[in-house]
């Protein structure tokens, strides 16, 4: 027989049954043991996460002020170029070249002259951690953006495309920018356009304005300086540079009237084309002449002008003058679509002598005025020495194909 085992310290032996009750409330207990160590442990192991945290954290600290652009070592102290993935700073710029930063903003920025050994140190330093100055901060230092702002009624237009290259072209010149804006023919989002412009440029340039006149002046007095193309303002502080489109409508009813046309229709541009109304002055002695102009309404684009030609044909017309060459290249591809040829039943011509214009079928005459021209006496209106007076610029007649002596039979 196995010897019977002796009963532990507070027991009552085999003999002393346990109630249930007591049963479930030493596993309590035991449980509450267990919870209360699992917490402690948590705690501990918290406070161990947190000290390496710590420990982290010093170290990372060590480790920039060891990479900081001046770093020491057994051998002798050398200088360190900023790691070229991360933004470079002024003071980074500042610290190789061993000025201050305000020597840097003065060098940057153009302001008070410093001596030449100091400002190749710090433009060769800027290149070398790649530091490029903040514009907004630059413009509060310089009271200038060095930019001009230039609004368009359709970025489409090769006219207006021509413009901008004239014009960006003489802002390089002198080291200026230019941000654009197209407008789409609509004078309420051009408004807008200028008017957000002028926060932020020195200058504003409107290429044919189409806003009202009261706009208009409140866009002058926004602006620091506001030049106008192809439109007027009677404004001390606006200068403008016009093209004399009467005398070139002129020109055009002279050519057609010399080949021995007598009916013309002109299909009209944007009703609020300050340039529109000028054409429509050159009509005035061509009709005291005996001319006969059907007006048709029409537009700017090369779409408005392949719509317009159905109710210009109902006039019965012996040529079309268009209110550009964009709009005549619409006209040429109608009259084809309707078997019309052009010159032989119909003569065309077209304003302002495009890129394209001589290359259509048939070559497109037309008015030509130098869009080059247009942008560098554009540019000069923001010469502060330049007056604001309004600037006339003359265009030539360009006789090509698309225009001949009107057909024997009148069209049926």
């Amino acid at each position: 027989m196995l010897p019977r085992a002796r009963p532990e310290a507070g027991s009552t032996g085999d003999c002393a049954r346990r109630s249930p009750r007591a049963d479930r409330r030493n596993r309590a207990r035991g449980g509450g043991r267990v919870i209360l160590f699992l917490a402690t442990f948590a705690g501990r192991l918290g406070a161990v996460k947190s000290s390496v945290g710590q420990i982290g954290q010093r170290f990372t600290s060590l480790s920039r002020q060891r990479s900081a652009p001046w770093s020491w070592s057994n051998g002798p102290v050398r200088k360190s170029v900023p790691d070229r993935g991360a933004r470079a700073t002024i003071h980074d710029v500042a610290r190789l070249a061993e000025v201050s930063t305000a020597t840097v903003s003065r060098v940057l920025s153009g302001g008070k002259p410093v001596s030449p050994e100091v400002a190749d140190r710090v433009r060769v330093a800027a290149q070398d951690v790649g530091y490029r100055p903040n514009p907004a901060a630059q413009t509060l230092l310089r009271g200038s953006s060095r930019t001009v702002g230039v609004v368009v009624p359709d970025l489409g237009n090769p006219y207006f495309a021509e413009i901008l290259k004239g014009v960006a072209a003489e802002a390089a010149a002198t080291d200026h920018h230019t941000l654009v804006a197209g407008t789409e023919e609509d004078p309420e989002q051009e408004y807008r356009s200028a008017i957000e412009l002028a926060r932020w440029v020195d200058g504003l340039l409107l290429c044919a304005p189409r806003m009202s006149t009261p706009r208009l002046r409140e866009v002058a007095e926004a602006a620091r300086r506001l030049v106008l193309i192809n439109r007027v303002l009677r404004h001390a502080a606006v200068g403008a540079v016009v093209v004399d489109y009467h005398l070139g409508v002129r020109a055009l009813c002279e050519h057609l009237a010399d080949l021995g046309h007598k009916r013309i229709a002109y299909l009209q541009g944007p009703t609020a084309a300050w340039s529109d109304q000028q054409r429509q002055r050159g009509f005035r002695s061509p009709e005291a002449a005996g001319l006969t102009i059907f007006r048709v309404p029409c537009g700017s684009t090369l779409v408005d002008g392949r719509d317009a030609v159905d109710e210009a044909l109902t006039y019965k017309p012996t040529a079309m003058i268009c209110f550009n060459d964009h709009v005549a290249v619409g006209v040429l591809s109608r009259l084809r679509e309707l078997g019309l040829s052009v010159p032989g039943d119909i003569s065309v011509a077209g304003i302002d002598n495009a890129p394209m214009s001589a290359h259509t079928d048939p070559g497109l005459t037309t008015y030509a005025v130098s869009t080059v021209e247009l942008g560098r006496q554009a540019w000069e209106r923001f010469t502060p020495r330049v007056s604001t007076a309004t600037t006339h610029v003359q265009g030539e007649l360009v006789i090509r194909a698309s225009t001949a002596r009107p057909p024997h039979r009148p069209r049926r």
